[in-house]
């Protein structure tokens, strides 16, 4: 009598097949979640700098201007990311947030921003409304174009 143990040839193919069916099934389903939370990922990113904006100005309350509006924008020099503020008086502003994010995500964007939306990033600008008493963070290409104009990265002063 034979002692027959184990799985025939077909056997393994058929069940190979099944789980290559499985496989291209699951991951065309998963992948663009994976997208969406990289870029979620990227949107907490903009969001540190709400965070930054608003200690940096109930620290520096004295030098932001009343009304109106005032900009500070975040750019590389190559080396490391520049804050620069449009207004003179207000830069301890801009100086303030960049001690509280302390890293270089203009510089290194490529490493810390990971999603396909958000890898054009050239500079960040935040923009205070005083009037509304406002935060926003926009994310600007190299066209000087908001990539991230669906999101919505703001806060309150």
């Amino acid at each position: 009598m034979k002692n027959d143990r184990g799985f025939s040839l077909v056997e393994l193919i058929i069940v190979l097949a099944i789980m290559a069916v499985l496989v291209g099934i699951v991951g065309t389903q998963v992948i663009p979640y994976m997208e969406n939370s990289r870029r979620a990922k990227d949107v907490q990113i903009l969001s540190a700098y709400v965070t930054a904006g608003v200690v940096a100005y109930v620290s520096h309350a004295d030098y932001a201007p009343t009304s109106g509006e005032m900009n500070v924008e975040i750019s590389s020099n190559g080396s490391e990311d520049v804050f620069s503020c449009d207004i003179d008086d207000a830069q301890k502003i801009a100086d303030e947030m960049e001690n509280l994010i302390g890293q270089n995500y203009i510089t290194d964007a490529d490493e810390k921003f990971s999603s396909k939306t958000y890898r054009p990033i050239v500079k960040i600008r935040v923009v205070y409304d005083f009037d509304n008493r406002t935060i926003k963070v926009f994310a600007i290409d190299g066209s000087n174009n908001v990539i991230n104009a669906n999101e919505n990265v703001y806060g309150t002063l």
